[in-house]
């Protein structure tokens, strides 16, 4: 089915908020679109794709928050490292290839990461250029989101 709002969010997988209660949208509003650190992997980019070009989607909302724990990883992080060594067969020294912290994802900053997301979604030659992108970020402590201005 069609969101409602023609509407699609890229957000965070953290527990500590719901979208559509954040957004104030209901149920069958948007298609939401969760990850870790709502980050545009090739899966979340096919989903959006699916979204706009077979649901009707005509705005995208990249929705960052703060106090990310994707600021963590993939940046120097072993622990994950380490627990897939010791949880599986694989030895630390193939987890570790060179491209694993790539890998990951992590980032420094919410808001650039944000931006980024924006910027690939404007420029990604399978998106429609009338294609409405926003770039948001909720702050955990206060509840209030704001806007990412270019």
């Amino acid at each position: 089915m069609p969101p409602a709002l023609e509407l699609a969010v890229v957000a965070c997988m953290d527990t500590r908020h719901s979208v559509e209660k954040v957004l104030g949208l209901k149920h069958g509003d948007a298609k939401v679109i969760r990850n870790a650190g709502n980050i545009l992997d090739d899966g979340t980019l096919r989903s959006l794709i699916v979204c706009v070009h077979r649901l009707g989607v005509k705005h995208v909302a990249i929705l960052g928050h703060t106090k990310c724990g994707m600021t963590l990883v993939g940046r120097g992080e072993f622990r994950i490292a380490k627990n897939i060594s010791a949880t599986t067969d694989v030895p630390l020294h193939e987890v570790m290839r060179p491209d694993f912290q790539r890998w990951l994802g992590g980032f420094e900053d919410v808001e650039e990461n944000v931006r980024r997301g924006v910027q690939l979604i404007r420029t990604h030659p399978l998106m429609p250029r009338d294609l409405q992108v926003l770039g948001l970020v909720y702050d955990n402590e206060n509840g209030r989101v704001h806007p990412i201005i270019d």
